[in-house]
């Protein structure tokens, strides 16, 4: 594996953000030494995504390597599959379609991921700049990729960081990949709200051992446009992102809070049913008191009803369970690679099967 980052931008539909995403790579402040590459999957697209990309990226006049890739299968999960099948280097920076990396991004990601070869993820630290002045309950809920991971950086207690602007080390999922391993959510489905696939992504590193890493000083701009401020963008948020936790509770249970067997599975799948519930019973309490329309009984709002939609998620119990007795399996008997990893793996397949546009 080539020692080096390669940037992989997956977008659908992104021709409005794509611009100003690119202008920011191309004035990366790169060093000599540090090889690179930028890579754009096109997401079945139904707008001019792929002529604005080609004429933006032709305005830099950035000499470094460049690719315009098109994945027809709809989803985030997919798209970056195909990003990882043609990077050519082993640190993969994920870099969103709204997202500005500040200048000095590239070389950072390289001189950690260099300094602690443990290392499965990278995430870094996203600030949020909006088109519009958002509304006050928009700025007191954290439901997009921002703010600190950690309380400082180093590695990560609770084993994921959101994906944007995370940097993945390529030759620990190609490792993930010879093991078996098939992620089970398929992330961002073109317009819809799933998601939960880049912590799905740290969760299995982690079971393999890598270690998942926070770095404050990976600094980038995370760009809100004015429909994603909207009351009922949240309330749609709350409920098409929900489908993600009947995997993710199971990676939880298993990984953080250490469960080894159904009998402290269902332990802990009780202790967080009850704390929800009490969550739930707070809330609910408190929106009796409140006018529904006022920015506090907004934000009151999507509290109970992001408690709601999590103990709703708990009448899945049979599904969360079977996923994690699969995971348990695979961790207690899978540990040993299937394939030779000198011969055709994964990526070189994908590479196969797809034209580089």
């Amino acid at each position: 594996m080539k020692v080096g980052v390669s940037i992989v931008i997956c977008t659908y539909n992104g021709a409005k953000l794509l611009p100003e995403t690119l202008r920011h790579i191309a004035l990366q402040q790169v060093r000599a030494d540090v090889p690179w590459e930028v890579i754009v999957v096109d997401n079945a697209s139904t707008d001019a995504t792929a002529r604005v990309v080609k004429e933006e990226w032709q305005k830099h006049q950035n000499p470094v390597r460049f690719s315009l890739l098109h994945q027809p299968k709809p989803g985030l999960t997919f798209a970056r599959e195909l990003g990882y099948a043609h990077a050519q280097y082993d640190y993969i920076l994920l870099c969103d379609d709204d997202n500005w990396l500040s200048p000095n991004y590239v070389n950072l990601a390289f001189d950690v991921m260099e300094e602690n070869p443990n290392i499965g993820v990278l995430g870094g630290y996203g600030d949020l700049v909006y088109e519009e002045e958002p509304p006050f309950f928009a700025t007191q809920l954290r439901l997009f990729a921002n703010g600190h991971q950690a309380p400082g950086s180093g590695k990560v207690a609770k084993n994921t960081v959101y994906g944007a602007g995370c940097v993945l080390r390529k030759s620990a999922y190609d490792h993930l990949f010879r093991m078996g391993y098939k992620p089970i959510l398929t992330d961002r489905l073109a317009s819809a709200l799933s998601s939960g696939g880049d912590y799905e992504i740290c969760y299995a590193l982690a079971l393999l051992g890598y270690d998942i890493w926070y770095d404050e000083r990976l600094t980038f701009q995370h760009y809100m446009v004015k429909e994603r401020q909207t009351w009922e963008y949240y309330l749609r948020y709350l409920k098409e992102s929900s489908s993600c936790f009947e995997v993710l509770d199971a990676y939880n249970i298993l990984i953080n809070q250490g469960s080894r067997s159904v009998l402290t599975f269902n332990y802990r799948f009780l202790k967080g049913f009850l704390y929800y519930l009490q969550e739930i019973s707070r809330v609910t309490l408190k929106k009796a008191t409140l006018d529904p329309s006022s920015e506090e009984g907004k934000i009151n709002t999507l509290l109970f009803l992001g408690y709601k939609t999590r103990l709703l998620g708990y009448r899945k119990y049979f599904k969360v369970k079977e996923n994690f007795v699969q995971l348990l399996h695979f961790k207690n008997e899978k540990l040993v690679p299937k394939v030779n990893p000198k011969e055709d793996s994964f990526f070189s397949a994908q590479k196969l099967s797809h034209k580089v546009l």
